[in-house]
């Protein structure tokens, strides 16, 4: 399953660079928008492309490199620090990370229902 997954993120995954213990790795990885029924995301802000997250990202990205709570992830010259990270596995180990993502300076959404 950890093959499988490694050729999907390979061949439909974006590029990201992972900045993890003062090292940096580039790699491809599933990064979009967090869509939910949370307050964060039923005010919507609009511009002129259309509606804009409020910068909560869901990470996919492969079992190596180790991402790790408190990461950095460069995606698209934007800054986005883990906020959450998992390791997803089946009967055979290790298959993917998953992650929930915010984009810096964007902290105080988290979690903020005020």
């Amino acid at each position: 399953m950890r093959r499988m997954m490694e050729k999907i993120l390979n061949c439909y995954g974006q590029q990201v660079t992972l900045l993890h213990n003062d090292l940096q790795y580039t790699f491809r990885a599933f990064f979009q928008p967090a869509r939910s029924k949370t307050w964060q995301n039923m005010h919507l802000e609009l511009s002129p492309l259309g509606i804009t997250p409020r910068g909560q990202f869901t990470y996919i990205g492969p079992v190596e490199p180790a991402a790790d709570l408190g990461d950095i992830l460069l995606v698209r010259s934007k800054r986005y620090r883990i906020q959450r990270c998992e390791i997803i596995q089946d009967q055979n180990g290790p298959v993917y990370h998953w992650g929930l993502c915010m984009e810096e300076g964007d902290e105080d959404q988290w979690g903020n229902q005020s």
